[in-house]
């Protein structure tokens, strides 16, 4: 009879190891990786495209309407006279539809306040996407809110 007792006691405690663990992988990722509400930016007023967005201290415009994945397209960012001239300007965006991670491009000061770099977005499994972020200066004395469409 003791020994009717000891398997049983044994089932017992293995069943529960087996579904502790398996309610662990089950939910580990809600529980254990969780991030806190990852909130993307606000979409700003104006799409990055051939026509050009106006900004209170800049204008930014592409030379074409949307991106290509893996084409370069070229953004061109021009600062009103009043604003001082930083060495560069920073693109930083990341995909809204799609986690692709961070995409940066550096824009180089080309004179006149204007800034200029190709554009070169990665390929992704939508055929449409929209990269949202901002162009800034190192300081942050500039911040421009952009989006910008991708089509394949």
């Amino acid at each position: 009879m003791t020994n009717i007792t000891t398997t049983k006691r044994r089932v017992i405690q293995l069943s529960t190891i087996f579904f502790t663990v398996c309610a662990g992988y089950l939910f580990a990722d809600n529980v254990l990786f969780a991030k806190e509400s990852e909130s993307k930016a606000i979409a700003p007023a104006c799409t990055l495209g051939t026509e050009a967005c106006q900004f209170n201290q800049a204008q930014a415009s592409l030379a074409e309407d949307t991106v290509t994945p893996l084409v370069p397209t070229s953004l061109k960012v021009v600062l009103e006279e009043a604003t001082p001239a930083p060495t560069h300007l920073l693109l930083e965006v990341e995909g809204v539809e799609m986690d692709m991670g961070i995409y940066k491009l550096k824009l180089t000061n080309i004179g006149n306040q204007t800034f200029q770099g190709d554009v070169m977005l990665p390929l992704c499994m939508h055929e449409e996407m929209t990269w949202r972020g901002q162009i800034s200066s190192p300081d942050n004395q500039t911040v421009l809110p952009v989006d910008i469409r991708m089509v394949r």
